[in-house]
């Protein structure tokens, strides 16, 4: 049976590659174009991280406490490990119910401990409220393949309470089983947080995608994260000391009711999503009244209508 399902998993992800490599070649050249037209001089390194011009992957033994599965992960191009959601539930948390719901097109993983919901298309997870994304600047997706979900293996397994890592000497994946559950959402965020980085993302780029949002929110946590700036997300939102950050803090905007959206990129962002360790800045070029910024930090990635600098 597991031979079977070994077999099964392999014809499975070489469809997932077939569809993984157009979202890459769409995904990740989108983040990089803009800057031809703005004028952007992008640093030729960052151009070649991000450029995915072909997906490659290899069959990874999994091991689970220092034990072989049987089972196979799929690294992916950019580092993003695929496994069937099924297969890690199984592995570590043994008695959960791990069902298809056909109302909602999502894979549940139900325990007394842990809801969980993966559906295709979606770049997150979400366990008992919590909003858990899939990876950063590249592009990952559950996906639905012959009705198996296939999920990045690094954040379910973070969703089930596990940690894992990559062995590189023996060039295989190790697992840790833990609590089988994550702390809930209402014990895990700020309210206040959630409040103040949805209006802020909302203000900023609620007429954006997703990965703009997530793009703005990495830049706002990566100031909390910096000594030059203020050490909470309130005191960088609102920041004026040696000029006005965010300017919907001053036009009112920052005030309007933020989205759905805004509020889901806000969670993702406060769970720790980034889709750069390294921005610091942003701006629109084509609204922008200063171009401090272009003249003094280092372009990175454009998303959306906005360029993002270190």
């Amino acid at each position: 049976m597991k031979h079977e399902h070994i077999r099964r998993q392999k014809n499975n992800i070489r469809k997932l590659l077939a569809g993984f490599v157009i979202s890459s070649l769409l995904s990740g050249t989108i983040a990089l174009t803009a800057h031809a037209a703005s004028g952007v001089q992008i640093d030729s390194e960052t151009y070649k991280a991000a450029a995915v011009t072909q997906t490659e992957y290899s069959v990874t033994p999994v091991y689970l406490d220092g034990h072989e599965t049987g089972y196979y992960a799929y690294v992916i191009q950019n580092g993003v490990t695929y496994m069937p959601l099924r297969i890690i539930a199984e592995l570590l948390i043994p008695d959960a119910h791990v069902y298809w719901d056909s109302k909602t097109q999502t894979a549940n993983v139900k325990t007394d401990a842990l809801s969980l919901s993966a559906k295709p298309g979606e770049c997150y997870i979400t366990a008992n409220e919590r909003y858990l994304a899939l990876s950063g600047l590249y592009p990952a997706e559950n996906e639905l393949l012959d009705g198996t979900t296939y999920v990045p293996l690094r954040t379910a397994v973070r969703a089930m309470g596990g940690s894992i890592a990559w062995n590189d000497a023996k060039k295989r994946v190790e697992i840790t089983s833990g609590s089988g559950t994550i702390l809930s959402g209402d014990e895990y965020y700020d309210k206040d947080d959630v409040d103040w980085l949805s209006r802020i993302l909302y203000a900023e780029a609620g007429d954006q995608s997703l990965r703009g949002q997530l793009a703005v929110g990495s830049v706002i946590m990566n100031r909390v994260k910096d000594e030059s700036f203020p050490d909470n997300l309130y005191d960088v939102i609102f920041d004026n000391k040696y000029a006005v950050q965010f300017t919907p803090t001053v036009n009112g905007a920052i005030y309007q009711t933020p989205s759905k959206e805004s509020i889901l990129a806000a969670k993702l962002i406060l769970d720790g999503c980034s889709l750069s360790p390294d921005a610091l800045y942003f701006l629109d070029p084509s609204i922008a009244s200063s171009f401090w910024i272009v003249e003094n930090r280092t372009a990175l990635f454009t998303i959306g209508c906005h360029d993002f600098y270190s």
